[in-house]
């Protein structure tokens, strides 16, 4: 008689929960990076631009206007970024969250699957232990 754990199918559903959690936790992980790498992308433009740039040089209103929209638009992209950035951290919490949850309920099956299988074996056992008494019994009073 082979052990099987009554709460199995449940057991398989928790784990592939936990195994979906796992995924989602990388997918969220990587968009996190792709934004922090567009960041630093942007403020590394940003440097270049204003560190090749001379302000002491004479220059036409039109660069000079052209040189202050070009860093607004980078300030405002920065920004936008800096918010997509915490929205992703959120993001990254709640789904930490659901993984944590998902692998404390799939070890509160595999904990209930280990102690099913101590009963079952103490059980086997009484039965095994209990069979060989009465072989010998038998043998003895023969």
């Amino acid at each position: 008689m082979a052990f099987k754990f009554s709460l199995e199918s449940v057991l398989k559903v928790r784990k592939h929960e936990e195994k979906l959690q796992k995924q989602k936790l990388a997918e969220e992980m990587m968009k996190k990076k792709k934004i922090d790498q567009v960041k630093e992308d942007v403020k590394g433009r940003l440097e270049t631009y204003l560190n090749g740039t001379n302000p002491d040089e004479a220059q036409n209103i039109q660069k000079i206007k052209r040189h202050g929209r070009h860093i607004l638009q980078t300030h405002e992209l920065i920004q936008k970024l800096n918010n997509e950035a915490q929205v992703a951290d959120k993001s990254v919490i709640e789904v930490r969250e659901k993984l944590a949850m998902a692998h404390r309920n799939r070890h509160i099956l595999d904990k209930l699957k280990e102690a099913e299988k101590k009963v079952f074996s103490r059980r086997l056992q009484q039965t095994e232990q209990k069979t060989m008494d009465e072989v010998a019994n038998q043998s003895f009073s023969r």
